[in-house]
């Protein structure tokens, strides 16, 4: 029984950790969405990437995969975000996705966040300029 109270007690801990991380997230999200247009002075254009694909660039960083899709299909089908910007913001992001949300929840269990955060945006940053520089993809 008491390993059963244990495991509730900590569940608990866990849940409303978790739901510290996310909820200042999801309000940070409505408030990007009124920012848009200081956002639109950002220059990303060296990763191949224009203003239109910022937002739904900088939402999957912050907050995840899951409203950046949704926000990267609305952009594509209502302004000019091409099929290679689109792949650049989606490679971008597989790898750099949730930083804020993924970093706390695993400094949380343990992790160095600095580590996590430098490694991934290098890695993204890198691995998106590589993939605008060559010559795989077509506009």
């Amino acid at each position: 029984m008491e390993i059963i109270i244990t495991a509730l007690k900590d569940s608990f801990s866990l849940i409303l950790k978790l739901f510290i991380i996310i909820l200042p997230l999801t309000i940070s999200y409505e408030f990007l969405k009124h920012k848009q247009s200081q956002i639109e002075k950002i220059r990303f254009s060296i990763f191949g990437i224009t203003h239109n694909g910022l937002v739904p660039l900088i939402t999957g960083i912050i907050i995840g995969l899951t409203y950046g899709a949704g926000i990267i299909i609305h952009s594509i089908r209502t302004s000019n975000i091409n099929k290679k910007e689109a792949f650049l913001i989606l490679l971008f992001l597989s790898v750099c996705h949730a930083m804020i949300e993924d970093t706390l929840i695993f400094v949380v269990i343990g992790a160095n966040g600095f580590i996590l955060i430098a490694f991934r945006f290098a890695l993204a940053i890198i691995l998106t300029y590589l993939m605008y520089k060559s010559k795989l993809l077509k506009s």
